[in-house]
């Protein structure tokens, strides 16, 4: 099966940051390693590293990453050892640091950095704290307590990039419900403040306006959390919610960060119809904002945009112009059903293979609700297609190619664009069409069908 995600494509190599600094020299040892592989990397998100540097260590633990370009502001991770690593906050980048594989955070040393002096004698304050408390309090008065020490130690180390990072940590604090709790309409009306409060704080503790998060794993969580667990996965509410995050990040590429972030998770979700918010945000912050994107981002985007937005839920499905095996003429509008299951497959793709059957079993149920499946085949082979309609025993469906045959000429000529017209990227595609032909569901799983058209009846009543 193959996947093609665009946003993701579009948005690679987008972010530089001007540097001031000529060069960057970053001097480490680390004792229990020797002759060995080094590499320097910024988070980008909290899923990617962009590697900057490598280096060689020697004998005695020591390597030195340098390089003639400035390293952009952030978190980095120094990675050793098949994946064990370590962070470093870089805002200088003249410093050197010293430590032991055995207890890398312990025995951290830095000179020349108070970023990295603060990030570490933090976490060494940290977990003595936590040792010195955990048995002597119970855990809620321990979560209190800690929540303590990380406010003052922020607030005595304001202006380090490092204390914007432990207060992005800090979730908003509710306060108190100032009406009494006694039935449960009281109940229902705590939660709602609560829920309410916390969703409009939830961005608080994070400064939005400050590049230097798009280097660091917290930004992508908490986007991901707050659109995850505390918007409504709708594409009026999504878009919503985007507008008012967005209406308060005028940081340039931060701002690119998170219109890219969102729009990128609703292109292909796998919530139904939340691909309209993504059509939202494409139109709203790529087309309608060009002067912050390439003009290869923008031409793409249109082109995504005119695939997409005839698919939305509540469209009428594109018309499909196929010949059916007896070679008479089969379209979408002649199908006469309740529901229309349109199946868009690769008679050659392991997936459909997989899917198909489990399409078929529900033979019995479809036709007891009037229920047509139409099965287009993507690839224009007769062999191959009837081959396919034999081999898993379809043939009481609506079976279709992109082959016609020309009256005057006697040639093939080919009606569809399956791809443009269908977003048949990744195969099978199943959409399922009301009686008018209007999409009401999408790439739902096909063992997924009967469940999503009782609740779409049930919505309807």
């Amino acid at each position: 099966m193959k996947v093609h995600v665009f946003v993701l494509l579009l948005f690679v190599g987008f972010f530089s940051v001007k540097a001031q600094n000529p060069a960057f020299e970053i001097k480490g040892k680390i004792k229990g390693l020797q002759n060995t592989e080094v590499y320097l990397a910024h988070y980008f998100g909290a899923s990617q590293q962009v590697i900057k540097d490598t280096a060689q260590v020697d004998s005695s633990g020591r390597f030195v990453f340098s390089g003639s370009e400035t390293l952009d502001e952030g978190l980095y991770l120094v990675s050793f050892n098949k994946n064990k690593y370590f962070d470093l906050v870089i805002g200088n980048t003249n410093f050197s640091f010293e430590t032991d594989t055995s207890d890398v955070v312990g025995q951290m040393k830095v000179q020349q950095s108070p970023e990295n002096e603060a990030f570490y004698a933090f976490q060494k304050d940290m977990t003595a704290a936590y040792l010195g408390m955990q048995e002597k309090q119970k855990p809620e008065q321990l979560r209190t307590e800690m929540a303590k020490i990380q406010k003052k130690w922020i607030l005595d180390h304001s202006k380090l990039f490092v204390s914007k990072l432990i207060q992005a940590s800090l979730e908003p604090e509710i306060p108190a419900y100032s009406k009494p709790v006694k039935t449960s309409k009281d109940s229902s009306e705590l939660f709602k403040f609560q829920f309410t409060y916390y969703k409009k704080h939830y961005f608080d503790n994070v400064d939005l306006n400050d590049e230097r998060f798009i280097r660091t794993p917290f930004l992508q969580k908490k986007i991901d959390k707050y659109f995850e667990d505390l918007v409504v996965q709708e594409s009026d509410s999504i878009s919503k919610d985007a507008d008012r995050l967005l209406a308060g990040i005028k940081n340039q590429a931060m701002r690119k960060y998170v219109v890219y972030k969102i729009a990128s998770t609703y292109e292909n979700h796998n919530v139904v119809g939340t691909d309209g918010a993504f059509v939202h945000l494409a139109e709203k912050y790529y087309i309608g904002e060009p002067q912050i994107w390439d003009t290869t981002t923008i031409r793409k985007m249109k082109e995504r945009i005119a695939i997409i937005k005839p698919l939305l839920i509540g469209k009428r499905i594109p018309e499909m112009f196929l010949t059916d095996p007896s070679g008479k003429l089969l379209t979408t509008a002649s199908i006469q059903a309740n529901y229309t299951i349109l199946f868009i497959y690769d008679p050659d793709c392991s997936h459909c293979k997989e899917e198909t059957p489990k399409l078929l079993k529900q033979d019995a149920y479809f036709k007891s609700k009037n229920i047509a499946v139409l099965a287009a085949c993507l690839v224009r082979d007769k062999v191959m297609w009837k081959k396919f309609i034999e081999e898993f025993k379809i043939q009481n469906w609506k079976n279709g190619i992109d082959i016609h045959i020309n009256a005057k000429t006697g040639k093939e000529e080919y009606y569809t664009d399956f791809q443009k017209t269908f977003d048949a990227y990744a195969t099978p595609v199943v959409y399922i069409l009301d009686k008018s032909k209007n999409i009401i569901g999408k790439r739902i799983p096909v063992d997924k069908i009967q469940d999503f058209l009782k609740f779409y009846e049930s919505k309807r009543k």
